[in-house]
């Protein structure tokens, strides 16, 4: 069974999608997931030019560098997913739509052993 994300993602091209972000985030979750919607799920809305940086660091396989970049964005909690390839995988999609325009997902999985140290907590 594959683990479900602690932590997705979604992040925008200012302006962002037209109508209620949250539910487009939603939407754009269960669409282009690839490893479950499981986890928490947060929206960042950048200006062109970080976005398109961003876009270019996915699209150079940067993974953690951006997902790095991201959670400094969001700040809070998610800092807590920074920096920890030994702990998390950090898997991006990215999508274009002609009306919405570029939009990309970050998900943040748990490795096998986070797991299995939160399942003996749990007993």
């Amino acid at each position: 069974m594959q683990p479900e994300p602690a932590l997705n993602v979604v992040v925008y091209r200012n302006p962002g999608p037209a109508g209620d972000i949250d539910q487009h985030a939603s939407e754009f979750l269960k669409r282009k997931n690839v490893s479950g919607t499981g986890g928490g799920l947060g929206y960042l809305v950048l200006t062109a030019p970080d976005f398109d940086r961003l876009w270019a660091g996915v699209d150079n396989a940067d993974l953690l560098g951006t997902a790095t970049a991201v959670l400094h964005h969001l700040g809070g909690n998610t800092r807590q997913f920074m920096n920890r390839p030994e702990d998390f995988v950090y898997g991006w999609v990215g999508d274009e739509d002609i009306q919405e325009g570029r939009t990309l997902l970050l998900q943040i999985v748990p490795r096998p052993h986070l797991q299995a140290a939160r399942r003996v907590e749990m007993n």
